[in-house]
C-alpha cells in the first residue's frame, strides 16, 4: 500500500471480468495513487484479476450484499484515506496524467474538477468523439446551470475534495445511476468551487444495455435529484451569479420540465418569454441554446402541450415554429402530436424528415418503428448532443 497517499482512484466493479484489466492497468500509470477496487458482489473473475496486476497498490472493498452503484460509491467514499479521489468505472480507461492536472487544481483551492471525456465504441474500441466541457459552463457562477439539465459528457471524468462529498452526507442509495449527478448537485447549492479543463482525462466506451442507457428509469431519478431543490433557493443561485430573470426563468423551466412539472415549467416559461419580446432574439449567443426566442418559446410551449394532453395545441405551435428552425426535436414531437391526433401519414413523414436531419435519434427511431409509440423530447436536443440521443450503434 501507499503511505498517506493524496489521490485515490476509485473503481466499482460488478462482474467486469472482461474490462477490469484495462481499466487497472489505466490506474497504475499514475504514479502514487492508491487504488480501491469496490466489489459490488462480483461473480466472476473480477476480483482476482484486479488483485494480479494491483499488487500493493491495489486495496479491494467488499460491498457484502449487493447493493448496486450508489451503495458501493458510498462504500468508497467512506473507504478513502486519501485527500483527493475520482472514479474509474469498471469498464473505461484512465488516461496518464490526470491525476497531476487534478491533483494541482485541487491543490489550488478547486473542490471538484472536471475535464473532457473521449467516447469510445465498446465493441470496437474505435474513437467516436469528444465530449467537450460545455464553454457556458466554465464562468464563475455558471454552475448553477447543472439545474437546467446535466450538460455535462460524463459523471466519472469528476475528481473531487474527498471531505466535501463526506461533509454533503455521501452518495444518495435510492438515487441509482444519478448518484453522480445528485451528488454535483449538491456541491453546487453549497457553494463549491469548480474548475474545468478542456483535456480528455479519461476513455469511456459506450456499450448497448449500459445503466446510462435505461433513459425512463434515469429520467425519474433525474426528477427526484431535482426535487430535493426549491424552486426558490435554485433562483437564489440564479441570482448570486447575476444571471437576468428571463435567462432565470428559461433555467427554471427546464428545472420544472425534469421534475415532470408541467404547470410549474408553464408559469417560468412566461416568465423568460414576456409578451414584448422580440421573438427574432437570441437570448444568449454563448449559451446552451443559441436560438432564436420565438423558436424556442414554441417548442417549449408546443410540447407542454403535448404533455398536458393537448395534441390540437400541440400541434398549433409546434407547425408555427419550424419557420426559424427545422430541427428534428421539433419534428419529432410535432410527429408524436400528429400521431395523437390520428393523422398516422403526416406523423411517419414526420419521423422520416427528423431522422433526415439527425441520422440514429433515439426518441425519432423508437416512434418510427413502434405504432403507438409516443416518444417525446422534452428539451430542445443540445447543440452537441449527447450519447443517450442516439442509437447504441450509432457511428455518431
Amino acid at each position: 500500500m501507499i503511505p498517506n497517499p493524496k489521490f485515490s482512484i476509485l473503481i466499482a466493479a460488478k462482474n467486469a471480468a472482461g474490462t477490469i484489466e484495462r481499466a487497472v492497468r489505466s490506474a497504475l500509470a499514475e504514479d502514487a495513487c492508491q487504488i480501491l477496487l469496490i466489489d459490488d458482489h462480483c461473480e466472476d473473475a473480477t476480483v482476482g484479476i484486479a488483485r494480479s496486476i494491483g499488487g500493493d497498490r491495489l486495496r479491494v472493498i467488499d460491498v457484502g450484499d449487493p447493493g448496486g452503484i450508489p451503495v458501493a460509491r458510498q462504500m468508497g467514499l467512506e473507504a478513502v484515506e486519501s485527500e483527493y479521489a475520482a472514479w474509474l468505472d469498471a469498464d473505461d480507461e484512465w488516461i496518464a496524467g490526470r491525476a497531476t492536472r487534478m491533483v494541482h487544481a485541487l491543490d489550488q483551492g478547486a473542490d471538484v474538477v472536471m475535464e473532457s471525456i473521449d467516447l469510445h465504441d465498446g465493441a470496437t474500441g474505435l474513437f467516436r468523439k469528444r465530449m467537450e466541457i460545455p464553454p457556458f459552463l466554465m464562468g464563475g457562477s455558471s454552475n448553477v446551470r447543472l439545474f437546467e439539465r446535466n450538460y455535462l459528457p460524463g459523471d466519472s471524468q469528476v475528481g473531487f475534495r474527498v471531505s466535501l462529498y463526506r461533509g454533503l452526507g455521501g452518495y444518495d442509495p435510492e438515487l441509482y445511476g444519478v448518484e453522480s449527478f445528485d451528488m454535483l448537485l449538491r456541491a453546487v447549492a453549497s457553494g463549491a468551487r469548480f474548475r474545468y479543463f478542456d483535456d480528455a482525462g479519461y476513455r469511456m466506451y459506450a456499450y448497448p444495455g449500459s445503466v446510462s442507457r435505461n433513459l425512463v428509469r434515469q429520467r425519474a431519478m433525474v426528477a427526484r435529484a431535482l426535487k430535493k431543490h426549491p424552486y426558490e433557493a435554485v433562483r437564489g443561485l440564479y441570482d448570486k451569479g447575476g444571471f437576468s430573470q428571463r435567462v432565470t426563468g428559461w433555467g427554471l423551466c427546464l428545472m420544472a420540465m425534469f421534475r415532470e412539472e408541467w404547470a410549474e415549467a408553464a408559469r417560468f416559461l412566461e416568465e423568460a418569454c414576456p409578451v414584448d419580446m422580440d421573438p427574432d432574439e437570441v437570448l444568449e449567443p454563448d449559451g446552451p441554446y443559441p436560438v432564436a426566442e420565438g423558436w424556442r418559446y414554441g417548442f417549449t410551449r408546443g410540447t407542454l402541450h403535448l404533455l398536458m394532453d393537448a395534441p390540437f395545441e400541440a400541434v398549433g405551435q409546434l407547425e408555427s415554429v419550424i419557420r426559424w428552425r427545422l430541427s428534428a426535436d421539433v419534428l419529432n414531437n410535432l410527429g408524436v402530436a400528429y400521431r395523437e391526433t390520428g393523422a398516422e401519414r403526416m406523423a411517419m413523414s414526420c419521423f422520416e424528415q427528423a431522422l433526415e436531419v439527425f441520422p440514429g435519434y433515439l426518441d425519432a427511431s423508437v416512434n418510427m418503428e413502434q405504432a403507438n409509440a409516443a416518444r417525446i423530447t422534452i428539451h430542445p436536443l443540445r447543440m452537441q448532443a449527447s450519447r443517450s440521443d442516439y442509437r447504441p450503434e450509432s457511428p455518431s
